[in-house]
């Protein structure tokens, strides 16, 4: 399946957003990191993100939609390297 880029405005507020909201999870691996602990954390919360992100992934993927493939991939690593952290530190 190829990917269609639209210029329709919603299309682009589309893609704008799904940049930003794939970004949304890397305040807190930031805060996790600077204070070398995940406490308070929800390791169950980042391991559902990891999985549904797979999933928006695989149908954005079949539909071509890069609007959802941006975000549903910087929430796979986000989210991953949550769940890492859990069990490395």
């Amino acid at each position: 399946m190829s990917i269609t880029i639209h210029n329709h405005w919603i299309d682009k507020l589309a893609l704008l957003t799904g940049v930003l909201s794939g970004f949304a999870l890397y305040p807190q691996i930031f805060i996790i990191i600077m204070s070398g602990s995940a406490e308070g954390v929800s390791l169950t919360t980042y391991a559902i993100i990891f999985g549904n992100s797979i999933v928006w992934l695989m149908y954005s993927i079949h539909r071509g939609l890069i609007s959802l493939a941006i975000p549903s991939v910087l929430n796979i690593f986000a989210s991953l390297a949550v769940i890492v952290w859990f069990f490395i530190v």
